[in-house]
């Protein structure tokens, strides 16, 4: 296992302090321009789904995924954890004019933790992590942004908790904690809204996931083209080389990190309200509103 430098440590302390980075100069506007342009026609042809996805094995195809996982990204991961394997994978769009979010969360505004086993550690005691990478602009709320509460991975939701409120441009990339509650605003703007989402575990852990044919057609198409991609696709999956780590080996090169704006505060809702919004919520869905 490679020793860690002193940038790589402090990256690695500030994300087990806070749970969360945001980056910047991740990637290129031109690059991001190009991928917009490649999926537009795919999601054309999926423009009747009030929210629609592009799985690996089509980021595969299309080029994507490969320039996802540039150097300063696997760099980032690698850090975290040198065994890292994807849990999930996809681009999704999301329909404009949304007054509701497309999932129920237990009534807590869509404030939730994602279920997993809190005892399970990664080999440098870091749980799964996921990456958002926003190909539209998120100018504010109304526009569909991710809220996080930071550095607060048990206990109940409070009102009044810092939370951060990920708004920017397109290409706004952030690695976060699942354990930490976290909640996607409804996309209220007349724009689609368009987003890349992995998350990543450690392999050899239990992964139903990395098992389905989106990922295994995505290993086929990539072929031996890049043995660090395979890596995380799942190509020591379920054998004897499962914990062995990925084949990269680091270029030193790492994204800027943002400082995070937590000026926003939560507001948990009370119990009646909560009640009333399940019964709302039960009632729209059986009449497909």
């Amino acid at each position: 296992m490679t020793s860690l430098n002193k940038r790589e440590m402090s990256l690695r302390t500030m994300y087990q302090h806070h749970g969360l980075l945001r980056f910047q100069n991740m990637y290129s506007q031109a690059t991001l321009t190009k991928w917009n342009r490649v999926l537009d026609p795919v999601f054309e042809r999926l423009s009747s789904k009030a929210r629609s996805y592009v799985r690996p094995d089509e980021l595969v195809k299309l080029g994507i995924l490969k320039e996802v996982m540039c150097n300063r990204l696997l760099n980032v991961i690698s850090i975290l954890d040198p065994c890292p394997i994807l849990l999930h994978c996809h681009c999704f769009e999301i329909g404009g004019n949304c007054h509701e979010n497309l999932f129920d969360f237990s009534g807590l505004d869509g404030w939730h933790r994602e279920p997993s086993d809190p005892s399970i550690r990664s080999v440098r005691g870091c749980r799964p992590c996921s990456i958002y990478i926003y190909l539209t602009d998120v100018a504010h709320s109304d526009f569909g942004s991710f809220e996080i509460v930071p550095g607060y991975e048990e206990g109940l939701l409070k009102s009044n908790m810092k939370s951060c409120n990920i708004t920017g441009n397109k290409g706004t990339c952030f690695l976060w904690n699942p354990d930490l509650y976290h909640r996607p605003n409804a996309n209220r703007s007349p724009l689609k809204q368009r987003i890349l989402k992995i998350s990543i575990q450690t392999n050899g852990w239990a992964n139903a996931s990395i098992q389905l044919s989106e990922f295994k057609n995505a290993l086929t198409i990539l072929g031996d083209d890049d043995p660090a991609l395979a890596y995380l696709l799942g190509s020591h999956f379920g054998n004897n080389q499962a914990i062995k780590t990925m084949p990269y080996t680091r270029t030193g090169d790492l994204p800027r990190i943002k400082p995070l704006d937590c000026s926003e505060k939560t507001q948990v809702p009370t119990k009646a309200e909560t009640m009333l919004r399940r019964i709302k919520y039960k009632l729209d869905k059986a009449l497909g509103i």
